[in-house]
């Protein structure tokens, strides 16, 4: 559907409105039907006049025949003659006239056919007029009501919109001004309702956020005033206050973590996140993964091991973001993988896509758990440090790269987190994390 524009409308446009092709319709139909009228009234009148002229001229030559038989045929004769008496006949004819009252001048109460003919003629024309002006204002009425139909329709459609929130149901499929305004109350209202339950879904995720955060926040606060009321107390010997001061550390690293995770998926959820899309080799981001993690995995004597992929596959992506996904997921496969078991991360190409594995070797996801794990705050058991961040924060990145994530239990046990990149990215709607 054409746009509306600011500048002069010329007539083209204005021709495209239906109500004024219907306008122009019905004016040239009253006109088509007032020329018609007017013939046919002309043709009755004629018809009239002659019949009437005729009964006068009878009347008058039935009179002479029997008074005077021998100029009945002469009158007859001057009737049917063809052609026009010369000038000197017809002003005697005229001398003739006035000698007995008849000439321009006389009053038509004299004349009764002429006085009989005009006040027909006036009592027809008014007539006509009067039921003409009411024929064109019963169809322009019929024209107004059907455009204040309309657009009373859409107003109770746009009330609706704007109280109710309820999306206009019926479209209006008309050219013009009045189409364009349907269309565009169509979209607004439209919009409207998106963005009011877009407003909804947004209060209850920052409501379930906030409640996460301080639900969160609250453990490690309480260990932290905990611990330092016992160091501030001075009873501690060297050995305890140090092991005191370490647990302190731990969960400010632990606060530090969740923090900037949450600040991480807040920019995802804004969409101010700008991916640095750029070919670069995918074997150097998994080992910047694996290196990001690899002194948890040596803490609980775990080994991260590349499988037998192609070092030299270079694919587009955000090495620093792709790497933070692969990170999440190699902290989670170490978290879940007991001691002296084996992390492994391998990559294939396809004419199409780039699939990367992660494989532990760990207890496994029970079936009723794959669905959730990848919304926010959702643990599987008690087991591991995290808190249900990373796995939402890995998904989010991977779907900003065009990709998909996925996870399966292994077939001898433990669980495989499936990465599939496009090796063409196009853009991609960033993740709701508000359904996360």
């Amino acid at each position: 559907m054409e746009r509306l524009e600011n500048d002069k409308v010329e007539f083209a446009r204005q021709w495209r409105n239906p109500s004024l092709r219907r306008l122009a319709f019905i004016l040239s139909l009253l006109l088509v039907l007032f020329v018609v009228l007017a013939l046919l009234y002309s043709h009755l009148s004629a018809e009239r006049l002659k019949k009437d002229w005729l009964d006068r001229e009878a009347a008058l030559l039935g009179s002479l025949a029997e008074e005077h038989p021998e100029l009945a045929e002469k009158w007859l004769s001057l009737l049917t003659a063809s052609g026009s008496a010369s000038p000197e006949t017809a002003e005697q004819g005229l001398e003739w006239l006035e000698r007995y009252g008849m000439s321009a001048k006389t009053d038509e109460r004299w004349i009764p056919a002429l006085g009989e003919y005009r006040s027909r003629t006036n009592w027809t024309l008014l007539l006509g007029g009067v039921c003409f002006v009411a024929l064109a204002a019963a169809l322009l009425y019929r024209e107004n009501v059907r455009q204040s139909r309309t657009l009373r329709h859409l107003a109770i459609a746009m009330e609706g919109a704007v109280k109710r929130n309820e999306p206009i149901a019926s479209r209006i499929y008309e050219e013009g001004d009045l189409g364009l305004l349907a269309n565009g109350a169509q979209e607004l209202s439209q919009r409207l309702k998106e963005t009011i339950e877009q407003l909804h879904r947004d209060k209850a995720f920052l409501k379930e956020t906030v409640a996460d955060i301080s639900h969160q926040l609250k453990t490690p606060l309480a260990s932290l005033m905990i611990y330092t009321d016992l160091l501030q107390d001075g009873k501690l010997d060297e050995a305890h206050a140090a092991e005191f001061i370490g647990r302190c550390r731990r969960e400010l690293d632990r606060m530090e973590w969740l923090i900037l995770t949450l600040l991480k998926l807040a920019r995802l959820e804004a969409n101010a996140l700008e991916l640095n899309v750029k070919t670069a080799p995918l074997a150097d981001t998994v080992r910047q993964a694996v290196q990001s993690v690899k002194r948890l995995a040596e803490d609980k004597g775990v080994r991260i091991a590349v499988g037998d992929s192609d070092a030299s596959l270079a694919i587009p992506h955000d090495a620093h973001w792709l790497g933070e996904a692969l990170s999440n997921l190699l902290k989670n496969a170490v978290e879940h993988s007991p001691a002296g078991r084996d992390v492994v991360v391998e990559w294939e190409q396809t004419h199409t896509f780039t699939h990367l594995r992660v494989k532990d070797q760990g207890p496994g996801i029970d079936p009723r758990h794959l669905p959730h794990i990848f919304k926010k705050f959702y643990r599987t058991s008690g087991e591991g440090s995290g808190v249900g961040l990373g796995l939402p924060l890995a998904r989010s990145i991977v779907e900003k790269h065009g990709g998909v994530l996925s996870a399966t239990s292994g077939a001898p046990g433990g669980t495989v987190f499936h990465v599939t990149l496009p090796l063409h990215p196009f853009p991609s709607k960033t993740a709701n994390l508000t359904e996360l």
